[in-house]
């Protein structure tokens, strides 16, 4: 059996760590990535199933030190080793289901994909809590030889999201930002609202979209345009597209497993990115997202513009997309959005 053995203040100061560094989100016990001591106790409660979703950046180096027993960057590793000692302490199921999909479909992965899964389950299935507590709190520095991950793959199976809505959709979004960030002419709430009237029009409404798109065309600080969004290589722009796409698509999918959260069933979600973190802020818990964008667009001429927009676009004047349309019309129609607006953004780098 593993065990985490915890002395003196070990447990308040991982608290301390996690708390600070903002790294978990729930949209009751941890709404701002914190942790209060009564929240963990309900937490600890038998009747909790604690899921929480990992992102790439926490999986990915969580695989390298199963394999190779250390990350070259020992602030790093402690870190993720004080995550991964934190959901043990709360009995917590850690996921890197969404991260397969995203380095297989977007071509990420430096090891095949059953292999990058395998090393992760091999990590906290076989790597003793204790060791990683012991790298946490600095006084180990590698995972000792015997617990590494040796395993060999003979079948590669590739994990692919292909025709997926969701991503799909949120590509589009992307690209359609991108566009809008590369029109020096527009105000922050002039391409925000070029955007929402395109978004209504095309595609269903997710939060994080939303948020994000606020955010960035308002160039508020610590969150991330998709890379590379200026320059004038196509093929660059496209990459950094998709790669925030994943980013997004993460929140979004956490934000439908736990709205659907019952029977003591928490569905976390867990990243050390500061836009996503940037992200989750503003949209939990439930509405938080409009005072997100009352508190980006302040001024007079502004809220004057948010309000048309809404009163032309949203609540009862809202028409949604894909109406009577079958899943399979639905990945098309949004498939055909995309190429043609991967056309323009082309034409616009020429």
């Amino acid at each position: 059996m593993s065990y985490i053995y915890f002395e003196d203040d070990d447990f308040d100061n991982m608290l301390t760590v996690i708390n600070s560094q903002q790294m978990c989100y729930h949209p009751v016990y941890a709404p701002d990535g914190q942790f209060t001591v009564k929240n963990i106790f309900k937490l600890d409660s038998k009747d909790k199933d604690i899921t929480i979703i990992a992102d790439n950046n926490l999986v990915s180096p969580i695989c390298e030190i199963a394999k190779k027993g250390r990350l070259n960057n020992e602030l790093r590793m402690q870190k993720v080793a004080m995550f991964v000692t934190w959901t043990k302490s709360i009995h917590a199921r850690l996921t890197c289901g969404v991260s397969l999909f995203e380095n297989d479909t977007v071509g990420l992965a430096t090891i095949p994909g059953e292999e990058y899964q395998l090393a992760f389950l091999h990590a906290l299935d076989n790597i003793p809590a204790q060791i990683w507590k012991e790298i946490a709190f600095a006084s180990r520095d590698s995972i000792p030889d015997v617990f590494l991950y040796t395993g060999v793959i003979e079948e590669i199976k590739e994990y692919q999201f292909g025709d997926n809505l969701l991503l799909l959709s949120n590509e589009a979004a992307m690209v359609k930002m991108v566009q809008l960030i590369r029109n020096s002419e527009l105000t922050a709430i002039d391409k925000f609202i070029d955007f929402m009237n395109w978004y209504a029009d095309n595609l269903d409404i997710a939060e994080s979209v939303v948020v994000y798109a606020a955010m960035i065309f308002a160039n508020i600080p610590d969150v991330a345009p998709p890379k590379n969004a200026k320059v004038k290589d196509y093929q660059k722009v496209v990459k950094g597209i998709k790669n925030q796409t994943w980013d997004v698509t993460y929140i979004t999918l956490w934000s439908m497993f736990y709205y659907r959260d019952e029977n003591g069933k928490n569905t976390m979600f867990a990243t050390d990115d500061e836009t996503q973190k940037r992200i989750v802020l503003n949209i939990i818990p439930t509405g938080e997202w409009s005072n997100a964008i009352s508190a980006i667009f302040t001024t007079k001429n502004e809220r004057k513009k948010l309000q048309a927009l809404w009163k032309m676009k949203f609540g009862d004047a809202r028409i949604r997309p894909f109406t009577n349309m079958q899943d399979e019309e639905k990945v098309l129609t949004v498939k055909n959005l995309l190429s043609h607006e991967y056309e323009v953004l082309k034409k616009m780098l020429l």
